[in-house]
């Protein structure tokens, strides 16, 4: 009897984890001819990662020939039985995403939408708090960082200031460590005093603005240790002089993967297009004035400069936004994305999302925008199809928590960078930590 109850037992269980994997059977190829017919799927709710199984007819048994979409993100076929579909749920495809199957030339679209359930993790990588900078490794480290970048190899970038000494450091996690390449005591003028970084990822380049002076920039190979060279971009006299000294302030480059070249902007709103090769240097768009947060490229669409501005940006409708210029035609000038009506908080569609003091702007490789959004003390995302939700951190609330995007707390962040595996460093600067954020 008790032999009978456990092998029923083995038999109900089997046939439950045969409904999670795709159907054994050969099935038949794709009839291109007929339609593709999709009727359920199941879970019909998850995250990043999750497996999920698609019925229908006519998929066909050759996997290499499905496609599998949520909104406009690709999702892995593993398999194909003919009328079932073995599939894993990508990473951010947006609220709701619908599913939609592609045999060859025929496709079909469910009814119903998934429940995409994204998945945030904080977590601290080096700083204790103190607001200074000191070398060590990760846990001994002192960070008070305001703006980041990152390589193809995953070495964090990070500039800083505190209240004795500004420079750049590059910070390990496979090394554990954190080491100077510059730094300066605020007192030496003539020394880089560095705001925006930019990183060539092909060729692994570091490049860092000056602040203070115009035609100075910095740039670190790490085919030479990245030891800092300093590089003078070349002005025309007539661009040089257009320049309005007391606003000369250029805080960001950003190197440009469309054209290959570097831009940075001054706080008198002019735009200059950099050889970084050469250094030759040309004023390229002349925008609006005002002090600037932050500066990225979208590197699915990488004539696209993106720019957070000020609140003392004139005219007004430019204050506390995110702007875009086309690099292709920067005469069309500046088009501003989110809601105008200064600090606020609202997620939703970017026409309709307030921020309040956003700072760094970076991108996944998915085309999703990065936001810390400073005074609101938490990550914005804008996601490729125009969303913005919050990622991490409590709208509101500054503290200093790691876990989960309901825990999570920072307080005035600054700095952003993105990694090749969409994993988000942020320069938690009120807390002088520099954090980790991984979505699913």
């Amino acid at each position: 009897m008790l032999l009978y109850i456990v092998t029923t037992s083995m038999l109900f269980l089997f046939s439950l984890s045969c409904k999670d994997e795709p159907e054994s059977s050969p099935g038949n190829p794709h009839d291109p001819s007929k339609p593709i017919l999709v009727t359920t799927f199941f879970p019909t709710k998850g995250g990043a990662k999750d497996k999920i199984l698609l019925d229908g007819e006519n998929f066909g048994t050759d996997a290499s020939n499905i496609e599998v979409y949520f909104n406009l993100k690709k999702a892995a076929v593993i398999s194909s039985s003919g009328n079932r579909i073995y599939a894993i749920v990508p990473r951010l495809p947006g609220d709701n995403p619908t599913i939609k199957v592609v045999v060859g030339e025929n496709s079909a679209t469910y009814d119903s939408t998934f429940l995409y359930t994204p998945q945030a993790q904080v977590t601290t990588v080096t700083g204790n708090g103190t607001r200074n900078f000191l070398e060590g490794t990760l846990d001994q480290a002192h960070v008070y960082g305001k703006y980041l970048e990152l390589d193809a190899e995953g070495n964090l970038f990070m500039s800083w200031r505190d209240g004795g000494s500004w420079g750049v450091a590059r910070i390990s996690e496979k090394e554990n460590i954190v080491t100077a390449l510059i730094e300066a005591k605020t007192t030496d003028e003539r020394v880089l005093y560095a705001n925006g970084l930019t990183v060539d990822r092909a060729t692994g380049i570091l490049t860092a603005s000056h602040e203070s002076v115009p035609e100075v920039f910095f740039s670190f190979d790490p085919r030479e240790a990245w030891n800092p060279r300093q590089r003078n971009a070349k002005f025309s006299e007539s661009d040089y002089s257009s320049i309005v000294w007391s606003d000369r302030y250029a805080n960001f480059i950003t190197y440009c993967p469309y054209d290959k070249m570097l831009y940075t902007r001054f706080r008198d709103g002019k735009i200059a297009r950099i050889d970084p090769d050469t250094y030759e240097a040309k004023i390229v768009h002349q925008g609006p004035y005002g002090s600037q947060y932050g500066q990225g490229i979208n590197p699915l669409r990488p004539w696209e400069l993106y720019i957070t501005l000020h609140s003392n940006a004139n005219p007004v409708e430019f204050r506390q936004g995110i702007m875009m210029l086309d690099l292709r035609d920067p005469d069309s000038g500046f088009k501003r994305l989110n809601a105008p009506g200064g600090s606020g908080f609202r997620d939703g569609p970017v026409e309709d999302a307030l921020f309040n003091y956003p700072k760094d702007i970076k991108f996944d490789n998915d085309g999703n925008m990065f936001i810390a959004d400073y005074n609101n003390h938490c990550i914005r995302m804008l996601s490729a199809d125009g969303i913005v939700s919050t990622v991490a951190g409590q709208p509101g609330t500054s503290g200093y928590k790691d876990g989960g995007p309901v825990v999570s707390l920072f307080k005035n962040p600054w700095g952003v960078a993105v990694n090749e595996l969409g994993e988000i460093y942020i320069a938690d600067w009120g807390n002088a930590r520099i954090r980790k954020l991984v979505i699913e």
